[in-house]
């Protein structure tokens, strides 16, 4: 049971109750002490400061993860379109939503399982052959992570079908690795976000 302090009583050792702040905390006066974050990069060892790129487990997660939100993405979208074909002359809406719904998940998993384990491959490769060429991160790490994710995925389809892909990896990694100076000329900003990304 707490007891008016009379105002003649000493308080050393005490502290006073006070309503409108509430006790263990201490809240700014301002907002913006509060939100006034630090920018610069947390690193919990001294070697982590100097590092230009991810982690090859950084790299795995990252790849994968947009991997996969695009291929669940664009696979619900393919989904949608092959609902709508299908849709027949005087359903009901229930029925034309069900259908929609069910063929945009199973389309969206599909092409985002398989988006993903391309990005996995990539990934893996990625740092393979960055590993193996002393830690250079150049055109070359991406085009033959490229290659070698295109020919790993499709290695069960026989020689010819990972050759093909192989050379059509490489092809896509390397049109990638071309359109990124042409985005910093013609797109800034959108290239700064991208920069951020890496």
């Amino acid at each position: 049971m707490s007891r008016v302090v009379d105002a003649q009583e000493p308080t050393e050792g005490r502290r006073l109750y006070s309503p409108d702040r509430p006790e263990g905390l201490s809240i700014p006066t301002s907002y913006r002490a509060l939100y006034d974050l630090p920018t610069s990069p947390e690193c919990l060892f001294e070697e982590e400061k100097f590092r230009q790129t991810r982690t090859w487990g950084e790299n795995l997660t990252f790849y994968t993860g947009i991997g996969y939100l695009a291929g669940a993405t664009s696979g619900a979208l393919v989904g949608l379109r092959r609902a709508a074909a299908e849709a027949e002359r005087g359903e009901s809406a229930k029925l034309r939503v069900n259908r929609a719904l069910n063929q945009s998940g199973s389309v969206g998993r599909t092409f985002g399982n398989r988006f993903g384990i391309v990005a996995m491959l990539f990934a893996g490769a990625e740092s393979f052959v960055r590993d193996q060429r002393d830690g250079a991160d150049d055109w070359v790490n991406t085009v033959a992570a490229g290659a070698s994710a295109g020919a790993l995925y499709r290695i069960a389809s026989g020689p010819r079908s990972m050759i093909v892909a192989g050379v059509l990896g490489g092809v896509l990694s390397g049109a990638t690795v071309a359109w990124k100076p042409m985005l910093k000329r013609f797109a800034p900003k959108v290239s700064a976000r991208l920069d951020y990304l890496r």
